[in-house]
């Protein structure tokens, strides 16, 4: 046999080939594409399930956040007078620090959880207002103890006077008589002043023994302090300042001066009162004098005038019938003074107390709460010289959702109902919301629609609300009716027909069949039957398809139905389709030569 030439063989290989695509071109006309135009039945199985069946209102809204705040409203101001000055009235002058920001560790649109770092201050500047309220606070109590040593001397005094008039006015009458009766009766009567005065002689040396107590505790206590050297070292640091414009060790200087003014203070308050106590006493003492002087002129010259005697009767009598009311007023004042410097101290503890609170041990702001941050207030080296807000953010806890509903379908909700929500963008996920308030304004006053707003709060686990944004849609769904542990399918497996509902299953001989069934409540994914299956049955959804494609466009909606949002209590399985299932052969909708798309269809979610 001749061999072919290489020229020859491409020329029959090319009509070889045309050859081919002619026939397969022709098949494909006569027999392919003719199928694949006509129409098509798929039955996708899916279960018969037991759960509970709800039957709602099914309305849109959008997800707002409500907003919480960190803010800064610390006062780290203080006021102190110069005691210096000669004036009656002390100059005083407002102190105050600042707080600076070192570092901001959060930004606008970032998720914190309660506990993370906000942001840090300066170390200095803490420091700086940590010492000038410790100061503040350190002359308060001095403050404050002056004026209880002044405040106890004299209420101690008061008392006296209060006991003296007393003790007159008891003695009036008598002495008013004797005066009257006798030139006797006035030296009488002397005798008697005398004889109160040395009664009002001992309640003052009991006052000078109980300050001199007080000054030989201090001296000598368990709490005493040698004053003189106290002195000497408030003098040499004085000097030091005085020479150098400074001290070489800031904080050992406070120390010094907060012990020298609270020690000395104290000291000098002690000295004053037995002080004051002694005048008291020497000033009774020469009253007493004075009155034996009289009575020894009284003696002599024996004659004291009626009127003399009658006036001071009377006095004594006022003044002891207006004891009580002096001793009550002279007190208030006192307590006044007292409680100012009180209030005082109060004020300055509670300004320490906040800002510690405030700025903790290390000088960081944390996050009280969770959530999306939505602004922040202060950025590094800012100084905060007023009231603000460090951070706002929008926290999990404070989800809502406003829809509008009409007057039929807000007549059957209440304020506590529970809803289910689902979102946009999490389908397969559904949440338990709960009306939080029912507008009774309405919003809208169209001649064919009213509608009110309806508030929904959102619930759930702090971790799961985390993926949440503001402005993401939701379906709600205000369950109007339910039906539980019942029997339920996809409403798209039932068909009906002259006023009859059937659902398709598979009979002995592989052929689907119509089956009749009875049905109850029904949603927009499922129908309750109330009669004709039982749990766990197989059913069949039918449908028409006209190619492949549209075979594979069915499969994808069929599945996608069944994860859309409704309201039934059981789980759900994905459908799950394999176009090698598929038979090419036959049309007919009930013929047994029709290949069933098979899968598994769950009853809902």
């Amino acid at each position: 046999m001749k061999k072919l030439s290489r020229k020859k063989k491409i020329q029959i290989a090319v009509v070889a080939a045309a050859l081919i695509l002619l026939i397969f071109g022709a098949c494909y006309t006569m027999l392919i594409a003719p199928y694949l135009s006509q129409e098509q039945w798929v039955y996708i199985e899916t279960e018969v399930v037991r759960g509970t069946l709800s039957v709602g209102v099914v309305e849109s809204g959008s997800l707002e956040y409500g907003i919480s705040t960190i803010d800064y409203d610390l006062d780290l101001s203080v006021t102190t007078s110069d005691d210096d000055d000669d004036d009656d009235d002390d100059d005083e002058e407002t102190v105050e620090k600042y707080l600076k920001v070192e570092e901001v560790y959060v930004a606008s649109g970032q998720r914190i959880s309660e506990g993370d770092a906000v942001l840090k201050f300066t170390d200095s500047s803490v420091s700086d207002a940590r010492k000038l309220l410790q100061s503040a606070l350190v002359d308060a109590r001095s403050d404050y103890a002056e004026a209880e040593s002044t405040y106890e001397l004299a209420v101690l005094e008061a008392q006296t006077t209060y006991e003296t008039s007393v003790v007159a006015g008891n003695y009036a009458s008598e002495i008013y008589q004797y005066a009257s009766s006798s030139v006797s009766d006035n030296i009488t009567s002397i005798q008697v002043e005398i004889s109160l005065l040395e009664a009002k002689t001992a309640s003052l040396e009991e006052a000078v023994t109980e300050v001199q107590e007080n000054l030989e505790e201090l001296l000598y206590g368990e709490d005493a302090y040698d004053y003189a050297a106290l002195e000497e070292l408030y003098q040499a640091t004085m000097a030091q300042v005085a020479e150098n414009g400074t001290v070489g060790n800031s904080a050992n200087y406070m120390q010094i001066m907060e012990l020298y003014e609270s020690r000395m203070s104290a000291y000098n308050n002690a000295v004053s009162a037995v002080e004051n106590a002694e005048e008291a006493l020497e000033e009774n003492q020469s009253q007493i004098e004075s009155l034996q002087s009289q009575l020894a002129s009284a003696q002599a010259q024996a004659s004291i005038g009626q009127m003399e005697a009658s006036e001071t009767y009377e006095n004594s009598v006022l003044e002891s019938e207006n004891a009580e009311t002096t001793y009550n007023a002279a007190v208030a004042d006192l307590k006044e003074d007292l409680d100012e410097a009180a209030e005082t101290l109060e004020e300055i503890q509670d300004q320490i107390d906040a800002f510690e609170a405030f700025v903790g041990d290390d000088g960081i702001i944390y996050a009280d709460g969770s959530g999306i941050i939505t602004s922040v207030g202060y950025e590094a080296d800012d100084t905060l010289t007023s009231a603000g807000i460090i951070l706002s953010y929008a926290p999990t806890s404070d989800m809502t959702i406003s829809i509008d509903s009409t007057q039929e379908d807000v007549a059957s909700m209440t304020v506590g109902d529970t809803v289910e929500v689902v979102f946009t963008t999490y389908p397969d996920e559904t949440y338990e919301g709960t009306i939080l308030s029912i507008d009774t304004t309405a919003t809208s006053r169209s001649s064919s629609t009213i509608s009110y707003t309806v508030v929904i709060g959102i619930g759930g686990e702090e971790e799961a609300l985390e993926k949440f944004y503001g402005g993401m849609t939701a379906d709600i769904t205000f369950v109007t009716e339910q039906s539980e542990d019942t029997l339920y399918v996809s409403r798209k497996a039932v068909v009906t027909e002259d006023g009859h509902s059937y659902v398709y299953v598979l009979s002995n001989g592989g052929d689907y069949e119509l089956q009749e069934v009875t049905t109850g409540l029904s949603n927009t994914s499922y129908i309750e039957i109330l009669s004709g299956l039982e749990e766990g049955d197989i059913v069949y959804i039918a449908s028409t398809v006209s190619s492949v494609e549209e075979v594979e466009d069915s499969s994808s909606d069929t599945d996608s139905s069944s994860d859309a949002t409704s309201s039934v209590g059981s789980d759900s399985s994905d459908f799950n389709f394999n176009m090698e299932d598929f038979d090419m052969g036959g049309s007919d909708r009930g013929g047994s030569d029709m290949g069933g798309m098979s899968g598994n269809m769950g009853g809902g979610r």
